[in-house]
């Protein structure tokens, strides 16, 4: 960023923050306390003052009089854009959040006061992918540039079928699932579209040969009802009972589910949906135990008694 950027920067910070240390402007803008120097004075010539003060708890600070226009956002606004920096901070394979947090020191410097730690709300999160974060967003970038230049990549992907495979892929777009990054487009092995793990892909390289993504391909065509795979749509009913019941009767998991809490007054609950991908379904199901008992489809029912035997057989005495 140059030395206009920065001073602007730097007011941002000011004015969202109030007083700050120079050593904290020039931690948070990577540059030496002589800079931020030489931007107040930079600032003082344009007619922004930067007021300073000395002692323990000095630092510089600006005039409450401001210098941005107020952007119209409500109280209730604003606390909607901390929330959701709040929880991207938990999502750790989140590749703007540098960026979200920038643009959100903006909107706070135009507030006079804010509760900018938002002490009240908590985000728990107990498990994130266990991948190398900075080779991951350079993988991310690198295969959105090669979307964006209409490049081919060749890659070596791992494949839980097919094991370690060498391909040449056709990049049409990067979508995130339960964590994790997705890259989909035209696998020339397979010659149909398909869908690579970026945290599967072992090593790439960006091709000089160009492709056009087809004029009709659609995501929605190629996403699941309930799932990012694409696969054969299951008439799932379950009967959950309590307090496994409640749990479920708690989240939206299809679109068109229809949830029935039964006469008896027992809590338990008739779940009705339209669902695809029946690994992931048998493992939800899985998830729950012996509160969930599979009423259809048979498909569904022979899969989860095949599982309970293997775990029988893996657990006996």
């Amino acid at each position: 960023m140059g030395k206009l950027g920065n001073a602007l920067h730097m007011l941002v910070l000011l004015r969202s923050r109030g007083r700050m240390k120079i050593s904290e402007l020039a931690e948070q803008l990577e540059v030496s306390e002589r800079m931020i120097r030489i931007y107040k004075d930079e600032l003082e010539k344009a007619g922004i003052y930067i007021y300073s003060k000395q002692g323990k708890d000095g630092g510089y600070c600006l005039d409450d009089g401001g210098w941005i226009l107020n952007l119209g956002l409500n109280e209730e606004e604003m606390f909607s854009f901390l929330a959701a920096e709040k929880f991207l901070e938990k999502d750790d394979n989140y590749m703007f959040l540098k960026a979200y947090k920038r643009g959100i020191e903006k909107i706070k410097s135009v507030f006079d006061k804010i509760n900018e730690d938002c002490e009240s709300q908590y985000i728990l999160k107990f498990s994130r992918p266990n991948v190398d974060m900075e080779k991951e967003r350079k993988k991310y970038f690198d295969i959105l540039n090669s979307i964006i230049s209409r490049r081919k990549l060749k890659i070596k992907y791992f494949s839980l079928t097919s094991g370690l495979t060498e391909r040449i892929i056709m990049p049409y777009v990067v979508v995130m699932y339960k964590g994790f990054w997705y890259c989909i487009g035209h696998c020339e092995m397979r010659e149909e579209i398909r869908f690579f793990k970026l945290s599967r892909i072992r090593s790439y390289e960006v091709m000089e040969d160009n492709f056009e993504i087809p004029a009709d391909f659609k995501l929605t065509d190629y996403i699941g009802h309930n799932s990012i795979f694409k696969d054969k749509l299951y008439k799932v009913k379950l009967r959950i009972k309590f307090p496994m019941s409640i749990i479920i009767s708690e989240r939206i998991w299809s679109e068109d589910q229809k949830i029935n809490f039964n006469k008896k007054d027992d809590n338990s609950i008739l779940f009705e949906a339209t669902m695809s991908g029946l690994p992931e379904i048998k493992t939800w199901i899985l998830s729950m135990g012996s509160y969930a008992e599979v009423i259809q489809p048979k498909e569904l029912y022979e899969g989860i008694k095949n599982e309970v035997k293997k775990l029988k057989n893996l657990y006996k005495d």
